[in-house]
């Protein structure tokens, strides 16, 4: 059997359980659809998307769930029972678990936040090699906030004249700097500001800063990045890994989604022991979204 085989086969699974998620899912009956023992099979589904079917078919269940209570005036007992829970009781209780609120916290808050959606298939290219050959994007609301950062206008990856890489290295040089003199560690966080600018036609304006703004002088610039829905894209690997990312989620996963893409502020949101050049790097990319329901 090839690796294409197995994928195919593990994305056949992925659809029953997206079709059933109402029902009760046994593992043992996954494991017979598939060409695999109960055991092979958890350990082959784990390796292609990070996951257990447990934790995957719940956080899809929940996740559910809360689109329904910000989407649907039914009452929690019916969405409970629509979503594959038994009781009000049980499901309050792993909800609170998966989003730190109740059901009726969550609904009067009104935004999604914490939501997962299903896995998809993400074919990696000859550059860049996915670790996880199955990617699940989530959605995050996130309240406007202030940065002290470094900027620049660049070309992004995707225009004729590219000049991203070079110039926002030297920006990440110049604050990674201010942290080297005080022997200080943070969170990275590049901030991209893709609304068309007249002055500058071609190119995005990128600001590079760390979300622990008192390691930063004070006279750095301040950007205010409003309120904003989030489709939130794991990125596994090198910095290279970033782009191609990117574009399988443009390309691939937003055209079959039920959100449209939206100008404003993208998010690099890295890990505060970040290297570009290590394979086992772990950053987030946050793309401005809205829901077309």
């Amino acid at each position: 059997m090839t690796n294409q085989d197995k994928l195919n086969r593990i994305e056949k699974v992925l659809d029953y359980i997206h079709d059933h998620l109402d029902e009760t899912i046994h593992v043992a009956e996954l494991a017979e659809k598939s060409c695999w023992s109960r055991w092979q099979f958890q350990r082959v589904f784990g390796e292609a998307t990070g996951l257990t079917v447990a934790q995957y078919t719940r956080e899809l269940r929940l996740s559910h769930a809360a689109e329904l209570l910000l989407s649907s005036p039914q009452r929690h007992l019916d969405i409970a029972i629509q979503c594959g829970f038994d009781s009000e009781i049980s499901f309050s209780r792993a909800f609170k678990q998966m989003f730190h609120t109740t059901p009726r916290d969550y609904r009067q808050r009104g935004v999604r936040q914490g939501l997962r959606t299903p896995l998809q298939y993400r074919q990696a290219n000859h550059r860049v090699e996915a670790p996880k050959a199955f990617t699940q994007i989530r959605i995050e609301n996130r309240s406007a906030f202030q940065l002290k950062a470094q900027s620049d206008w660049v070309y992004g990856p995707f225009s004729n004249q590219p000049d991203f890489q070079y110039k926002v290295r030297e920006l990440w040089r110049k604050v990674d700097g201010e942290l080297v003199k005080n022997n200080l560690e943070g969170q990275p966080i590049g901030v991209i500001d893709t609304k068309f600018c007249p002055h500058h036609p071609e190119q995005i304006h990128y600001w590079a800063s760390y979300l622990e703004q008192t390691m930063l002088p004070e006279d750095y610039p301040t950007l205010t990045v409003p309120a904003q829905e989030y489709a939130v894209i794991p990125v596994h690997g090198k910095v290279q890994a970033i782009e191609e990312a990117v574009r399988w989620f443009l390309f691939y996963w937003l055209p079959d989604s039920d959100y449209n893409g939206v100008s404003g502020f993208e998010l690099e949101m890295y890990q505060s022991n970040y290297d570009p050049a290590d394979p086992n790097s772990y950053m987030e990319y946050w793309l401005p979204i809205e829901s077309r329901k």
